[in-house]
């Protein structure tokens, strides 16, 4: 069997999810890139079941408590895989700056 390096499996990787990003609707796309910067509040749960199932998040959940742990919140974070990240990048980067 051969071995296939990281650098290699994220090479054949970056144009698949190359695809996937250019396939997203634009809320989709935008709720992608705020996950990508670290922002992933107030994500509709069906947006994210979505990219999630193109592979393009991972979810994660988080326990919060109180100092006396009598309460815990259990909350469900996303990020973007490396391979992503990368992508998403290659993509903002062929975008047209529309800021003027």
């Amino acid at each position: 069997m051969k071995k296939t390096t990281q650098a290699q499996a994220t090479s054949t990787q970056i144009p698949h999810h190359a695809t996937a990003i250019r396939k997203l609707s634009p809320y989709q796309r935008d709720t992608l890139g705020r996950i990508a910067i670290g922002d992933d509040r107030f994500i509709h749960p069906k947006t994210a079941e979505a990219l999630q199932k193109r592979g393009l998040i991972v979810s994660r959940k988080e326990t919060h408590s109180c100092s006396s742990d009598r309460f815990r919140v259990v909350v469900t974070r996303y990020d973007v895989p490396i391979p992503v990240h990368m992508a998403w990048c290659e993509w903002c980067s062929e975008q047209e700056d529309v800021r003027g």
